[in-house]
C-alpha cells in the first residue's frame, strides 16, 4: 500500500479532490488553511505573504497510487497555482 500526501495552492481547492475522485481514489482526508514555505516563497494567509495551502492524504493499493501520481502530473493548473504529489510506503493501515 502506498499513501499518497498531496499539497495544493490556488485557488480552488476542489480541484484536488476532484482528481482524486477521478483517479478512482475512493477515501481521502483533506485539510485547507495550511501555511508554509516553499521554491515560490511563503504563504501565509496575511497581506504579505497572501495564500494558503490544502493538504490531502489517501491511503491505496500501489497500482492506484501510481495512476493517481501520474494524474496530478498531468493536470495543467492555472498560472501560479500548485500541485504536489508524494508517493510513500504504508507498513500498515487498518
Amino acid at each position: 500500500m502506498k499513501m499518497l500526501i498531496l499539497t495544493y495552492s490556488g485557488a480552488d481547492p476542489a480541484r484536488v479532490t476532484a482528481l482524486l475522485d477521478a483517479a478512482g481514489v475512493q477515501g481521502h482526508t483533506c485539510f485547507e488553511g495550511g501555511r508554509g514555505h516553499g521554491l515560490t516563497g511563503p504563504r501565509e494567509g496575511t497581506r504579505a505573504w497572501p495564500g494558503e495551502v490544502s493538504v490531502c492524504f489517501a491511503v491505496v493499493e500501489d497500482a492506484l497510487a501510481k495512476e493517481a501520481a501520474a494524474c496530478c502530473r498531468k493536470l495543467e493548473l492555472p498560472q501560479g497555482e500548485r500541485l504536489h504529489v508524494a508517493v510513500m510506503p504504508v507498513d500498515s493501515f487498518c
